[in-house]
């Protein structure tokens, strides 16, 4: 997994299954870019998320903080704009 990543789609939704990813730095950014489709991201069952940078446009976002099963995860730092549609961020059972 890179150090900063940008996602960005005007009318599709979009799908980021990042639960198996090698993730080596210990803060990762994602920017969103999301139009009229929303997305769905899973990310890791040991990551902290920060969400604060995310501005939703008609639905609210959708997740829930979960406590770390172990101590020392990855931070994965999400900011950018998702328009007319729900962005869904929940964790991996796994």
């Amino acid at each position: 997994m890179p150090r900063a990543l940008t996602v960005e789609s005007a009318f599709g939704r979009v799908r980021l299954d990042l639960s198996r990813a090698v993730i080596e730095h210990p803060v990762v950014e994602i920017e969103l870019r999301l139009g009229s489709g929303g997305g769905r991201i899973t990310v890791p069952r040991d990551a902290v998320l920060d969400v604060e940078g995310l501005s939703t446009g008609w639905k609210d976002l959708r997740y829930t903080p979960r406590r770390p099963s172990r101590p020392g995860g990855p931070v994965i730092r999400f900011s950018g704009a998702v328009g007319f549609d729900r962005l869904r961020i929940r964790h991996a059972r796994r």
